[in-house]
């Protein structure tokens, strides 16, 4: 009787090769994230707050930038968060900035967007 894939893997090393795996992509995983994702960094937590503080009611698209970064919520947007974090922290251009939250809403013009931008210089 021949065998199968399946047959001819030993009970257990699914477990050991998914471990495996895990172990080689969780850190390529949360290398991705925000650094403050994992660690608080109280200068982007205070330009943050700047941002919901003086732009927070102001609409991209459907939502208002509250809602997008409201990470609590689920009209959040991790992507509109992540991308905002890596501006915050000089680690992507104004210019790349702002064309990656015109693919949220608003456009270039976007009162919300010209308010965020105006806090960078704050």
């Amino acid at each position: 009787m021949p065998q199968t894939l399946n047959s001819s893997i030993r009970p257990g090393s699914r477990a050991r090769v998914s471990v495996k795996v895990l172990a080689v992509l969780l850190p390529l995983v949360l290398g991705a994230c925000a650094a403050d994702a994992w660690k608080n960094d109280p200068s982007y937590d205070a330009f943050v707050n700047q941002i919901l503080r003086n732009c927070g009611n102001l609409r991209l698209g459907e939502l208002t930038v509250t809602d997008l970064m409201d990470q609590r919520s689920p009209t959040s947007s991790v992507y509109f968060y992540d991308l905002t974090a890596r501006w915050g922290q000089n680690r992507i251009s104004t210019a790349d900035y702002i064309e990656g939250v015109m693919s949220v809403g608003g456009g270039r013009e976007s009162p919300a967007l010209k308010c965020i931008v105006a806090q960078k210089g704050q």
